[in-house]
């Protein structure tokens, strides 16, 4: 079919689209999307929500369809249902075209829900930026944006803690003293957003705080502490790591054993295989799953799963 053709058909909230005759839409040349943008802008709003919501879960089932285009040009979308499918799309897109977008959007008026999302986006870049992946002009772009939300004080405390997490992989002696703010801070939402930019750090000096904290009462910390010793790997936490597999909240226990996964060591795999061995059906699952992604990592050419 035509692309003219299906795009007169899909603007019509009237008529019944098949969701296979999506397909038109995947990988639009620049010629394409331009006679998509004509379209777009004219159809209901309501009607785009459902267009894009349909997009993305298609493209979710099927990696063939590819939408991306469509969801950079929905990033300056006015509305922000459709804004926010449209970040959704590119979450695990690596194209640095997309950090203006996510930058404009952090930087704008909408709710604190949309650019705490931004924020979130943007910290998969800095991990890039950390791995030599993106120029250093993208870089400084993010880490300046991040950094201005940090010291606002009159900022959403959500956006505020999301670019925190963001911002880590930066690791320069400014962010760990916001950390350590954040850390001291008595709201827990905050203190938990601390934990687990302690990990993205990657500076094994939050050691001691992050195994002081595996005790916390607040299972909610004991779960990011989890989750950043598995960022930082350091083989001397494991030890700690094993009382959170008798923890009373189940999360804690699962991100217990996939630290251990993470972690991986002489150690470590002794507990999992324990788990397998030992634990409930939950938990021998996952230990079974993290000790085979130890094994694959160790020698990938003779993995075999029979654990």
């Amino acid at each position: 079919m035509p692309l003219e053709e299906f795009l007169e058909a899909l603007a019509d909230p009237a008529t019944d689209t098949p969701v296979g005759e999506f397909v038109e839409l995947s990988d639009l040349d620049p010629a394409e999307l331009g006679v998509f943008a004509r379209t777009w802008f004219g159809i209901d709003v309501e009607h785009q929500r459902w267009i894009i919501s349909t997009m993305l879960e298609l493209a979710e089932q099927n990696p063939e369809f590819d939408f991306s285009v469509i969801f950079k040009m929905c990033m300056k979308d006015p509305d922000e249902a459709v804004l926010e499918k449209a970040m959704e799309g590119l979450w695990e897109s690596e194209d640095r075209s997309i950090i203006p977008g996510l930058i404009q959007v952090l930087q704008s008026d909408k709710s604190a829900h949309l650019r705490s999302l931004a924020a979130v986006a943007l910290g998969k870049f800095s991990d890039l930026v950390q791995d030599g992946k993106l120029l250093l002009k993208d870089g400084e772009a993010i880490h300046d944006c991040l950094m201005a939300i940090l010291v606002n004080e009159e900022e959403h405390i959500e956006v505020r803690r999301r670019s925190l997490e963001a911002i880590a992989p930066f690791n320069t002696e400014e962010i760990q003293r916001l950390v350590t703010l954040a850390y001291e801070d008595e709201d827990l939402l905050l203190k938990s957003s601390s934990i687990f930019a302690m990990g993205r750090t990657g500076e094994v000096s939050w050691l001691p705080v992050l195994i002081k904290e595996l005790e916390n009462p607040e299972p909610s910390i004991r779960y990011e502490t989890a989750n950043a010793c598995a960022e930082l790997a350091e083989e001397e936490v494991v030890p700690h790591l094993i009382a959170l597999l008798e923890d009373d909240d189940d999360q804690v226990q699962l991100a217990g054993i996939s630290a251990l996964g993470k972690i991986g060591g002489p150690l470590a795999k002794k507990v999992l295989v324990h788990c397998v061995e030992e634990g409930d059906a939950v938990l021998e699952d996952a230990a079974r799953a993290e000790l085979e992604n130890i094994e694959f990592l160790e020698d990938p050419l003779s993995f075999t799963s029979d654990i």
